[in-house]
């Protein structure tokens, strides 16, 4: 499912980018969880008030995704997303990752609309699902012939790790690294257009 595996790059480019530039994390809330933790001991590059906040615009964006799309074209959300990515590229540190956060929290109820069934913004659910599906293959004679198909959430954690490795090179060695994971959301769109999708 190439979708999920786009998701997946852009989720991971986007958190290593939040990250490396923003001191937070644009996806994944376990890690912006644990770094409020450690900010109530001055152990975390902002404050506590600042990893909180981010965690509601995450939860803010996801509701207002969820409750959009019965309403708007999953395609006017893709287009939302990309926009968000990019500003960050455009404004101040200061205001940037609220941005990237907003974007991400867009991204799994769009993603569900293009039709990708799993996480791609936070992994640990998809590298559990891979370890179970992995167990089950290995088993036989298991008390069902039918095995669901697992592969999907080892190559979703494949491509979330990639783009990590990505978003680290292109905070690098590119003027604006967040015209990449745009560009992956693009490929998303043609796809979702070429083939048949929900």
């Amino acid at each position: 499912m190439p979708q999920a595996v786009a998701f997946a790059l852009i989720a991971g480019y986007a958190d290593a980018v939040g990250y490396l530039r923003f001191k937070a994390f644009a996806g994944m809330m376990t890690g912006n969880t644990v770094l409020m933790g450690l900010a109530v001991f001055h152990f975390a590059e902002l404050a506590v008030w600042e990893y909180a906040a981010l965690l509601a615009i995450f939860f803010a964006a996801a509701i207002a995704a969820y409750l959009l799309l019965p309403r708007v074209p999953a395609s006017a959300l893709l287009a939302a997303e990309a926009v968000l990515i990019l500003v960050p590229d455009f404004v101040g540190a200061t205001w940037g990752v609220v941005f990237l956060v907003m974007a991400m929290g867009l991204q799994n109820p769009v993603a569900a609309r293009f039709g990708v069934p799993l996480n791609t913004t936070f992994i640990t659910g998809d590298i559990l699902r891979f370890a179970d599906g992995v167990a089950r293959s290995s088993q036989r004679g298991g008390a069902s012939s039918r095995r669901e198909p697992f592969a999907i959430y080892g190559l979703v954690w494949l491509g979330y790790a990639v783009g990590a490795a990505w978003g680290a090179a292109g905070t690098i060695w590119v003027a604006r690294p967040l015209l990449v994971p745009v560009a992956l959301l693009g490929f998303v769109y043609w796809w979702s257009r070429h083939h048949s999708w929900r």
